[in-house]
């Protein structure tokens, strides 16, 4: 009976530690990652978002006159 409470007392210890050090101990997950940010669009706003792959993605706006492309 005796070694069963240590096994208890240590397992205990074992949980509680893990539980300290996952709340302590950050990871970067983002390493590569920064953060881009819209060039001047001449305040429009943004009326759809396409992309034609994982990389390349367009802002569609309102056209403000008729030569505007």
């Amino acid at each position: 009976m005796e070694k069963f409470n240590k096994l208890k007392i240590l397992f205990s210890l074992l949980v509680v530690l893990i539980i300290i050090l996952g709340f302590t101990v950050s990871l970067n997950l983002t390493g590569g990652w920064y953060q881009q940010f819209m060039p001047g669009i001449g305040g429009r706003q943004i009326a759809d978002i396409t992309f034609i792959d994982s990389l390349t993605g367009y802002a569609i706006t309102a056209r403000l006159t008729f030569t505007d492309t």
